[in-house]
């Protein structure tokens, strides 16, 4: 749009009236005109649903979320069962039904908590438990949730899907291979300053003791909008030690 900055710089400072009028009063029309326009502008673009008025819609959809998740949710960069997005609406990723059949679903809300779109995930397996969802700085949507195998393990495995942010998919990709080792189970979903979404969570790497509980680890990942995971793993957690809970939780 053409700025009223624009428009003094081609009005020849010799001459006081264009077509019968006076050029001071043509540009208090157009400053006037600019102001309306770049008000209607920012309340378009800066409009922000709150994040009460995202929860009260996913509570209308009757979306399923995920307890162990909840604390996140209302903090800016984490990933959480509902979030604020860049475009000023949100999204939320919970269980659900589409076509009768159990799934999760992704939906995407707009700046009045309207449904703009929703995609349905459904199980590879048995069946899957929605986790999380996180959007990065390019407005992509990842959504996390735990699939099960009983034939495999009892226990979950980490699965990731994620999406453009017209809710088109980009990649699918599970964390682990439906065992007890080697599989880990997250807990905190961030977006890094480099774009990347920063992972922690547990994960058992030595073989258990028969008769006793398993060993879990501090484990970490880092993941890219193409897939692509770095992680390690870091010492045991203490679960009685309240410094190792507060990496489970946000800052």
């Amino acid at each position: 749009m053409q700025g009223p900055r624009s428009l003094i710089h081609k009005v020849n400072i010799g001459e006081n009236r264009i077509g019968g009028l006076d050029v001071r009063k043509r540009l208090r029309g157009v400053l006037k005109t600019a102001v309306v326009v770049l008000l209607a502008f920012d309340s378009i673009v800066f409009g922000q649903l709150s994040i009460e008025e995202a929860r009260n819609a996913t509570h209308k959809m009757r979306l399923g979320s995920y307890s162990y998740h909840e604390e996140f949710i209302g903090k800016q960069g984490y990933g959480a069962p509902v979030i604020l997005t860049r475009d000023g609406g949100a999204a939320a990723f919970g269980g659900g039904e589409e076509n009768g059949k159990a799934c999760g679903l992704l939906v995407k809300m707009d700046t009045n908590a309207n449904e703009a779109w929703r995609k349905a995930v459904f199980p590879q397996f048995d069946e899957l438990e929605t986790q999380s969802v996180i959007q990065d700085t390019n407005g992509n949507l990842y959504v996390f949730m735990l699939s099960y195998d009983g034939k495999r393990y009892r226990g979950g495995s980490e699965r990731i899907l994620c999406f453009d942010k017209d809710g088109g998919i980009l990649w699918d990709k599970t964390l682990g291979a439906y065992t007890l080792m080697n599989n880990p189970v997250i807990s905190y979903i961030h977006l890094d300053k480099n774009g990347k979404i920063a992972l922690r969570g547990h994960v058992v790497k030595d073989k258990p003791v028969k008769g006793k509980d398993p060993v879990y680890r501090f484990w970490q990942g880092w993941i890219n909008s193409k897939g692509e995971l770095e992680q390690k793993t870091g010492d045991i957690i203490d679960w009685t030690n309240q410094d190792w809970k507060k990496l489970f939780a946000p800052e």
